[in-house]
């Protein structure tokens, strides 16, 4: 029994490595990981050499070996190779990001079954009457302890391990698991097709480097030169191949409710608009037997709070092929001056300022040209790093080699700008510098420049870019601020996960030009949108390209080349400034995006907050109210900003309520968190009401005969004439009337 006994020890022993994680103690990790295996290894090992064994048949003892090797490689690989070995066991510190992959995709706790069947193995081959005691009492206390690490420890270790307890199961495979891991093994044969795909030399890298200028602009900018027929033609031809793909899968036999469409006109009449709820039960398992076309690859960005944390897309290898002309486009355009001007001539150094896989920028990462450009960092490098290392990481390389061109979502450049701004402030040690002459005489100058320009430090002191390139829906508020701290405007386009690259600007930095060949278009009415919202049973119209007039318009695609997506309502809001650029001369309608107008806030790209989300957070404060509402406002960076009534006057200030809100949603929502830890932004604002606000809104209202529906402001995105009310002391006039009259 003393080995029983030595054997829990060990166990106990290993699990206090969990803590020597979270207090980020020198060499205490792999002291303890060695202790405590040590100490279990040799209890198994005498107990399975105890004199008292039970007299088994031979053929059992072969099966005990056989199934030994089976079950060593399953409690080996999901500790050892399936976890970063270096980072989990070595380092200090928590590690590596949350591994879900491989068997972590099937349960949580994968390496309890391995020690499980180790311990039926073990038995068979030693024939161990002790063991047929010791056995049951290891494995319990290893569930019991992996409990204890689920339920406390793993949550504050790891960054989104709640949302992970939500999609796997911690010990039994469910269904979606099983399904879930059935389809990471196909996704091994898709990798080595995309493997060998990057490994390809494409046609646009061959022209590059035999100097076919020329012809490479016409081939990745030549959109910009069709007419508005010829943008047309392009699109029904495209829908049309799209529909015969749609006709022989499952999802657009089920989105299109049996219909065949043979024309645009009928795929108009036929098909039914859609939303991500329409796609949900197939995407977010990330099914590739039901799709148009089998994906190369998944991307996803933050999906519907409070019901699921990401919204997943797939993207087809024809995708990307269509999709490599215009990052070459986005290249060009960024850093010429005049129409078939191509200012680069190969190995510029470019800052990776882009969200990694699965997010939709790093889509962009897998058709960037590295045969002709140099990513800082190298964007294997990058993709094991979290934000903060990146950035400094690629600070210093900048600093270093140098830095020609800038790509990243908009709220990060102005990210970046702010952090090299704080490194500037800082004082650097002249000793770690004196190895690094090229550091050193850029910091020099470009501290000159800031110190004469009477500020602090910031890019454009210590680079002159070809060219920068923003992403990102509040790309508008940061233009100005990005341009003070780069020295340039940036070239801003407009995506989404779903339909990846929908427009961009070209070099007169002005209204985005449509891209004809990744999605096809139709357009809500801004009219129309307000009846679908007032009536969700109602089927809005819609226009064509062609069709347009200056106004605003709710964005609708249909995926090209096999993608998904059939009359998608993505909740784009967005401005036809003209039906042309007269200056350039582009006969395609300009755009511009204004907002979301869907159920969702979206801030800086990152998130979208719904208003259950909300609520639920402002709950779990337990902070007394009445009521509130909530907006987003564009300032110098775009804020979440609630408004919100305490039942208590007095009780608490704005920023105790500010911080506590901010805290639970955090635990809420993962792309919130992720907010600031990727941008440094803590967009929340609080404003507290007075006593009566809501109350008065409400008297006001049933005094002009508003419906009952309308007696309360709406939560989200209330109108400026509702907040100026709110905040306004007309409000007062009103509660005392009426409380006068009822006395």
């Amino acid at each position: 029994m003393a080995y029983i006994a030595l054997g829990t020890l060990g166990f106990l022993v290993i699990h206090l490595f969990d803590f020597a994680s979270l207090k980020r103690t020198p060499l205490l990790k792999p002291v303890i990981w060695v202790s405590g295996s040590s100490l279990l290894a040799y209890a198994v090992l005498m107990v399975c050499l105890s004199p008292d064994r039970l007299s088994l048949p031979l053929w059992l003892s072969w099966l005990g070996w056989l199934l030994l090797l089976v079950s060593l490689w399953l409690l080996i690989y999901p500790l050892f190779i399936n976890l970063p070995l270096v980072n989990t066991y070595i380092k200090r510190g928590i590690g590596n990001r949350l591994v879900k992959s491989g068997l972590y995709a099937l349960v949580r706790h994968p390496g309890v079954f391995g020690f499980i069947l180790v311990m039926v193995a073990l038995f068979l081959v030693s024939g161990s009457e002790l063991l047929l005691i010791a056995a049951p009492i290891w494995i319990l206390v290893d569930i019991i302890l992996v409990v204890i690490q689920d339920k406390f420890i793993f949550i504050r270790m790891l960054h989104g391990y709640k949302e992970y307890q939500q999609e796997t199961p911690m010990l039994i495979p469910s269904q979606r698991s099983i399904a879930t891991f059935i389809n990471q093994l196909r996704q091994v044969k898709t990798n080595n097709q995309k493997q060998r795909r990057f490994q390809k030399m494409s046609v646009e890298v061959e022209l590059f480097q035999q100097g076919k200028y020329q012809e490479l602009w016409q081939r990745c900018c030549g959109f910009i030169e069709l007419s508005i027929e010829d943008f047309m033609r392009i699109q029904r031809r495209l829908l049309l191949e799209q529909l015969e793909l749609l006709g022989r899968c499952k999802l657009g036999q089920t989105i299109m409710n049996g219909a065949s469409p043979e024309s645009v006109d009928e795929f108009r009449q036929l098909v039914p608009l859609t939303t991500y709820a329409d796609y949900a039960p197939y995407l977010l398992k990330r099914r590739m037997d039901v799709m148009p076309r089998k994906p190369i690859l998944w991307q996803c960005t933050s999906g519907k709070s409070g019901e699921y944390p990401y919204r997943w897309a797939p993207i087809t290898a024809r995708q990307l092929d269509e999709l490599e002309p215009l990052m070459f486009a986005l290249l060009f355009f960024a850093s010429c001056k005049r129409r078939g001007e191509i200012n680069l001539r190969g190995g510029e150094k470019c800052f990776y300022g882009m969200a990694p896989p699965p997010y939709a920028t790093g889509t962009l990462t897998r058709v960037f040209p590295y045969d002709l450009f140099t990513p800082l960092p190298p964007v294997e490098e990058s993709e094991t790093m979290s934000f903060e290392e990146r950035v400094k990481k690629g600070f210093e390389l900048a600093l270093s080699k140098g830095l020609d061109m800038s790509i990243s979502m908009s709220s990060v450049a102005v990210a970046i700008g702010d952090r090299f701004s704080q490194q500037g402030q800082k004082r650097m040690s002249i000793k770690s510098l004196f190895g690094k002459p090229r550091t050193m005489l850029r910091l020099i100058k470009g501290m000159a420049k800031s110190k004469l320009a009477r500020r602090p430090l910031m890019p454009k002191d210590l680079w002159s870019l070809k060219g920068l390139i923003t992403f990102g829906i509040d790309g508008s508020v940061y233009r100005e601020k990005i341009k003070s701290m780069w020295g340039r405007y940036p070239l801003n386009f407009h995506g989404c996960t779903e339909a990846t690259l929908i427009a961009m600007q070209t070099w007169d930095y002005q209204g985005m030009t449509f891209v004809p060949n990744l999605n096809f278009f139709e357009f809500i009415p801004e009219t129309e949108v307000f009846c679908s919202r007032e009536d969700e049973s109602y089927q809005p119209s819609t226009l064509l390209m062609n069709e347009l007039t200056p106004g605003n318009y709710e964005l609708v695609i249909t995926s090209l080349h096999g993608g998904p997506f059939i009359r998608y309502r993505m909740g784009h809001m967005v401005k036809i400034t003209s039906l042309r650029n007269e200056q350039l001369d582009i006969d395609i309608p300009q755009m511009e995006f204004i907002s979301r107008i869907d159920d969702q806030i979206d801030i800086a790209g990152f998130t979208r907050l719904s208003e259950k989300t909300i609520w639920e957070a402002i709950e779990n404060t337990g902070i007394p109210y009445k009521d509130w509402v909530v907006r987003k406002e564009v300032k110098e960076e775009p804020i979440l900003h609630l408004y919100i009534e305490p039942r208590e006057n007095g009780y608490m200030t704005a920023e105790q309520v500010k911080d506590m809100v901010h805290e639970e949603l955090k635990k809420l929502d993962t792309p919130y968190a992720e907010l600031e830890s990727f941008t440094g932004l803590r967009p929340l604002e609080v404003t507290l009401l007075p006593e009566g606000v809501f109350k008065a809104y409400k008297l006001r209202q049933q005094k002009a005969g508003a419906e009952l529906a309308h007696l309360k402001p709406p939560r989200l995105n209330p109108s400026d004439d509702i907040i100026e009310y709110l905040v306004s002391d007309k409000r007062r006039v009103v509660v005392e009337t009426k409380e006068k009259v009822e006395a």
